[in-house]
């Protein structure tokens, strides 16, 4: 029971947290804020390993036993807020530089 609602919790929090993180990336870099997408990107990876270590976790049934004593449950919401994860880091990453001006 705890390690279904911890899973529910896991998906919901980095759900909206990523949901949050992508809506001000679009804001900043509409306004051609980009560098304030360096924050973001570091927050997200920090995010990112957090559900890495939740995914292998959650993917093996020995870790499951040992932390959890729960059967082995389905992870695929897990697995694709992961890789979404991933694309929103990588995102953020490569928006997040600011082009100098040219001087004359």
């Amino acid at each position: 029971m705890f390690a279904t609602i911890f899973y529910w919790i896991i998906i919901a929090v980095t759900g909206l947290w990523g949901i949050w993180s992508a809506v001000w990336s679009i804001i900043y870099i509409v306004k051609h804020e980009n560098g304030n997408l360096w924050i973001f990107a570091i927050i997200n990876a920090l995010i990112l390993g957090l559900l890495g270590l939740a995914n292998l976790i959650y993917s093996t049934e020995g870790n499951q036993w040992y932390w959890f004593a729960s059967s082995r449950a389905d992870i695929s919401f897990l697995v694709y807020i992961l890789w979404a994860y991933c694309v929103l880091v990588i995102f953020q990453f490569l928006c997040g530089f600011t082009r100098k001006p040219n001087k004359a």
